[in-house]
């Protein structure tokens, strides 16, 4: 009886810790319309999967859904990417891949686009489970809400 309710007990609280983890499901694809209705800079572009490699170095292999939409002039900074890595492993090079888009970002912008520069200086990179995100736009806190809500718990 007490190894019955050991294993009971054990498969309870693993379930507990399983419910009240820090991410749940999101449809980035939806989060990513959610975005697109608020977004003002109206030169933006999606781009597709096949995209990935080519602009971030991200394999499509670690991907198990994605959103990106960003600035098809140039001149402005914008880029709205999310990534949901297909485990914790692949969320971990996704995040290793923004990181250096953002810092490319920086480099290209510090002395050629000073405003978009001071945009990205308040944007980053947050990975959260296995969601990755790159939210660059004069909008960042209104858009980073809207992710949040969808990502976390």
């Amino acid at each position: 009886m007490k190894k019955l309710f050991s294993i009971f007990f054990t498969a309870a609280l693993l379930c507990l810790l399983v419910a009240c983890g820090g991410t749940k499901e999101a449809d980035l694809s939806k989060v990513g319309a959610d975005m697109k209705a608020k977004i003002t800079n109206t030169e933006m572009m999606e781009l597709s999967t096949e995209n990935f490699m080519q602009t971030y170095g991200i394999d499509s292999a670690d991907v198990k859904q994605s959103f990106a939409y960003v600035d098809s002039t140039g001149i402005k900074g914008d880029e709205i990417v999310f990534f949901e890595g297909k485990d914790a492993a692949a969320a971990k090079r996704i995040k290793e891949k923004l990181d250096e888009r953002y810092k490319q970002k920086e480099v290209e912008m510090k002395d050629y686009l000073p405003e978009e520069y001071a945009v990205l200086k308040k944007c980053n990179v947050n990975q959260n489970g296995n969601y990755v995100s790159m939210i660059v736009s004069p909008q960042y806190e209104e858009l980073t809400k809207i992710y949040n809500t969808a990502v976390k718990k």
